[in-house]
């Protein structure tokens, strides 16, 4: 059992037909699929290949010639089953044929009525001959070093099994030796029984020799599994190279809204993944706006890290934004509704808005994707969010890291991806806005817990206590609201948490660290030349907190620690005199 992500589909069927076909020598391949998914209806039912020599792809099923060969004699060709169950909504169309409404019930073919007509026999003789399993990594041991697999970072995923149905299938020519797929697997399968000690172990056996047998399996499942990984992505990168449809081959140029650490390490990223882009940074500072365009370097945030000549600077917004495909909000929470208000005249309706700003406004409670379109003036305002464990400085370093791009719309979630992933940036993409951002502005007043237990030395038990508990209580109230627990405990949320609450270079961890040590938190945001969404957030977080019945001990004692109403050191001893209770 295997994934496949909608969207795709039959152009991976097509790659994966002609990387066996190109391994095995075999002959020409047809896939009958049906085009891109699309729609909002969801779908499951079955696709046909056939990989067969003479092969005539109709409308209404596969070729008559595929359906009716020979059992008795070896074929260089035999039909496959696909079968899928699309969980996101999306509509199977059959290339210009219109939508296909396909059901795959208890593992049998269902009836498929279509335009053209409903299936031929064939899919009755596939129905009877149900074969063995064809997985993934048997595909790609057949393939080589050609195209093996697909994938693609999407909520809209399909499920899919790979079943040979064809009678022929232990003499087909897809591996390109006698007995084909099932022998080959049967002789490994044997040889791996009869195989002693790995000879790559480099050290006697442990045990006897069927403890030296078992190791030894284990081994090449595993070397096997990570060959398999490895090649998906080979296919990956081979489906895609040169796709005129990528967001960053048709991006000609992007502005981006502040020039902190974060929206320039976004700049430098876009600008890195293609030379020719025109990246804009629209900034306040025309010292600053100097300092990039002579030097190219943000000598105010990032003064030991030269940005690439493709990123300029101004301090015109009509300079910035005119001709621009997409901006990249990186302004702080707290002054963004101001800032979009006073440039919204200059923002096209259709110009796509990506926050990189984390917390909550405290006036409204809103999150960053509530907060633009309203401050817009446009209530559908195209707008995603791109969060996760990231520290501007590592980005700019080429360190690998790991982001979620989320949006309501699929496609823009999917344009973020392209625009930003390269080899040492992962972009996930999802559909639930509401969990990344809230997560994202509740770790920041966890961190500033996890900074107080640090600046007061409380050891380590205490830390990992307070943040296991903080991390309750965000997704307490993040579920209230109405986000999904998956996004909770992915790379936006407990992803997010573990680096800002446990890393010095969190800035809201290092609020904590210092009001734990006994400094006034007025002394330390004056000496700060960055924000700390953290201390604005803990307020609104509470108001949340209220409003949807949740009780949040933690970060209701870091509101009152920053309101001046609680001392750490009090705030500690009440949190641990609380009751009892059963773990929740």
């Amino acid at each position: 059992m295997f994934k496949l992500r909608h969207g795709t589909c039959p152009r991976l069927l097509r790659h994966w037909a002609e990387g066996v076909r190109d391994a095995g020598k075999a002959p020409r391949s047809s896939v009958q699929d049906g085009g891109r998914h699309g729609g909002t209806s969801n779908l499951s039912g079955t696709l046909l290949i056939d990989i067969s020599e003479q092969t005539a792809t109709t409308q209404g099923g596969m070729s008559e010639g595929a359906g009716q060969q020979d059992q008795s004699e070896p074929q260089r060709g035999e039909a496959f089953r696909i079968e899928t169950v699309l969980h996101s909504g999306d509509q199977l169309r059959r290339g210009d044929a219109g939508a296909a409404d396909s059901s795959a019930v208890d593992g049998e073919v269902g009836s498929r009525e279509q335009e053209g007509g409903p299936l031929p026999a064939a899919s009755e003789h596939h129905q009877e001959q149900r074969g063995s399993v064809v997985t993934l990594e048997s595909v790609s041991a057949c393939a080589g070093d050609g195209p093996e697999s697909y994938g693609e970072t999407s909520e809209g995923t399909a499920s899919s099994k790979l079943e040979r149905t064809d009678s022929a299938v232990h003499k087909s020519s897809e591996c390109s030796e006698p007995g084909g797929l099932d022998q080959r697997q049967a002789e490994t399968s044997q040889g791996q029984e009869m195989s002693g000690p790995s000879e790559s172990s480099g050290e006697p056996p442990a045990g006897g020799p069927e403890e030296s047998k078992e190791r030894s399996r284990d081994s090449k499942h595993v070397t096997a599994a990570w060959e398999t990984l490895v090649r998906w992505g080979r296919f990956w990168r081979n489906l895609h190279k040169g796709d005129v449809t990528d967001a960053l081959t048709r991006t000609s140029k992007i502005c981006v809204f502040g020039g902190g650490s974060f929206g320039t390490a976004m700049a430098v990223m876009l600008a890195r993944n293609k030379a020719s882009l025109d990246v804009v940074m629209l900034v306040r500072d025309p010292q600053l706006v100097a300092s990039i365009n002579s030097n190219h370097l943000n000598t105010r945030y990032m003064p030991n890290h030269p940005l690439p000549p493709n990123v300029r600077a101004t301090t015109d917004p009509a300079e910035a934004i005119e001709g621009a495909q997409y901006a990249i909000h990186a302004v702080p929470v707290q002054q963004s509704a101001a800032f979009l208000k006073s440039i919204a005249l200059l923002i096209p309706a259709s110009l796509p808005i990506v926050s990189v700003s984390k917390g909550l406004e405290v006036s409204t409670l809103e999150t960053m994707a509530e907060l633009i379109p309203r401050a817009l003036g446009r209530k559908g305002h195209p707008v995603a969010v791109l969060s996760g464990p990231s520290f501007s400085v590592e980005l700019m370093d080429k360190k690998p890291t790991g982001l979620v791009a989320a949006s309501r719309d699929p496609e823009l979630a999917r344009a973020c991806q392209q625009l930003l992933a390269s080899k040492y940036l992962r972009i996930n993409t999802t559909r639930d806005v509401l969990g990344v951002e809230m997560a994202g502005a509740l770790k920041n007043v966890l961190a500033i817990a996890a900074g107080i237990v640090e600046g007061m030395g409380l050891g380590n038990n205490c830390m990992a206590a307070l943040v296991a508990q903080g991390c309750a209580e965000i997704r307490w109230l993040a579920e209230k609201m109405g986000a999904k627990p998956a996004t909770l405990a992915g790379l936006s949320g407990t992803g997010d948490i573990m680096l800002t609450c446990f890393v010095s270079l969190s800035r809201n961890r290092s609020v904590g660290v210092r009001l734990g040590s006994g400094e006034k938190l007025d002394d330390i945001l004056a000496s700060m030349s960055q924000v700390a969404e953290g201390v604005a957030t803990a307020g609104a977080v509470i108001a949340l907190a209220r409003k949807y019945r949740v009780s949040m001990p933690v970060l209701t004692a870091v509101a009152r620690i920053l309101e001046n109403e609680l001392t750490p050191k009090k705030a500690v001893l009440e949190l641990m005199s609380l009751p009892q209770v059963e773990e929740v």
